[in-house]
């Protein structure tokens, strides 16, 4: 990248922020050994793609704790059988309330800024010819169920194969390059 392009890409400006706040935001980046630029970037990035957008999109905060309480009542039929008819139809609502388009990248993207805002942990690996994506949930099997379940009929709609592997708290999918070409990630 020459010097322009890196120009255009970033602008320099100044925010007032509240003294705690910024406080905080500086702790963090301690603790997560980066650089302030480089948390507050982030915190921003989420902010615009997570935050701003989600909540109109119909994701509403709720508790770990609820739940899993409410899966363990509920048997695997049920849960399974709601997770394949509202992976084929509220995915593409997300997406186009939340990304304006209706791909598989930016499937990936929610996804990703799902379990980020849910705190599970998500890794992203990649090879030659395959994507492998972890997520790390705990909170149980049954959710993992669900997990691939909703995930494996919303990239149907996608057409795109994907396949999964799960373990009691964490689910990876994995798909073929070509499935999230996208020159932009």
């Amino acid at each position: 990248m020459d010097d322009e392009s890196a120009i255009e890409k970033n602008k320099t400006v100044t925010f007032r922020i509240d003294k705690e706040v910024l406080d905080k935001i500086k702790s963090h980046a301690t603790f997560e050994r980066i650089t302030l630029n480089a948390l507050v970037n982030q915190l921003l990035a989420h902010a615009v793609d997570w935050d701003i957008v989600a909540s109109k999109s119909g994701w509403v905060p709720v508790p770990k704790a609820l739940l899993t309480s409410w899966f363990d009542k509920l048997d695997d039929k049920t849960i399974l059988g709601i997770a394949e008819e509202k992976g084929k139809h509220v995915s593409r609502d997300m997406l186009f309330a939340m990304k304006g388009k209706y791909d598989v990248w930016e499937w990936i993207s929610v996804l990703r800024g799902r379990a980020k805002a849910a705190g599970f942990s998500f890794t992203q690996l990649e090879d030659k010819d395959e994507i492998k994506f972890i997520m790390r949930h705990d909170m149980g099997l049954k959710w993992s169920k669900h997990f691939k379940t909703f995930y494996d009929a919303a990239f149907k709609e996608l057409e795109c194969n994907v396949r999964f592997d799960l373990t009691e708290n964490t689910i990876i999918y994995r798909l073929d390059k070509k499935y999230a070409c996208n020159d932009d990630r």
